[in-house]
């Protein structure tokens, strides 16, 4: 499945209506986000690859930055309760970007629903694909106050995202912290981190 969003080619995701919030939806701030797109410029000169689902509200903040925006739709499946699902053989299935690698990754909380065995992988695909300077955004939990259900999340502006559960499932206990995650992003580095109220930690890292 093919989702490339690229702006004067594809036809943009239907964004007329607003969602209703919902009870179970959660709002906060996204200090990380802010970050990586708080410096650029409106000339949507850039690529950005998210591994979600692809909502209308982040590609409206996407496409002001990006010319090429991919939502790869990945999460969904890089953790299940009974079976094992190799993160390599689900980053295969994303159509490269041989016209212009990636300067943005939101992984979201993917770190947190793979097995430790698959987490290399992830960084050496991100290495793959993304262009010297690239930033990649990931999301930890850190607090027994995090949802520990599977989540899809949304950005409503650069420096605010939305996220609600889209399965009943539990997530194990994430036992990641800042020196563990440093080290398994290497070669990329951590360059700002924000603990969140919502019970996550936000972490920006930057391929040097």
């Amino acid at each position: 499945m093919d989702w490339l969003r690229r702006t004067g080619r594809v036809t943009p995701l239907e964004t007329t209506a607003q969602p209703e919030s919902k009870p179970d939806q959660t709002e906060g701030a996204a200090p990380g986000v802010a970050v990586m797109l708080g410096e650029l410029s409106e000339d949507r000169s850039h690529a950005i690859v998210d591994l979600g689902p692809a909502t209308g509200e982040s590609l409206g903040v996407y496409s002001r930055y990006a010319r090429w925006v991919r939502f790869a739709d990945v999460l969904g499946e890089a953790w299940r309760p009974r079976e094992q699902r190799s993160v390599a053989g689900l980053l295969q299935q994303i159509p490269a970007n041989p016209q212009r690698p990636y300067d943005f990754v939101f992984a979201w909380d993917i770190l947190d629903r793979l097995f430790a065995g698959d987490r290399p992988r992830l960084v050496e695909w991100v290495a793959d694909v993304t262009a010297p300077g690239a930033r990649l955004h990931v999301l930890v939990r850190t607090s027994e106050n995090a949802p520990m259900q599977p989540l899809r999340f949304s950005l409503l502006g650069t420096d605010r995202l939305r996220f609600e559960p889209t399965s009943t499932a539990r997530l194990p206990p994430s036992k990641l912290l800042p020196a563990d995650v440093a080290k398994l992003l290497a070669p990329l580095q951590v360059v700002n981190a924000f603990t969140l109220k919502t019970g996550f930690r936000e972490y920006v890292a930057v391929r040097r």
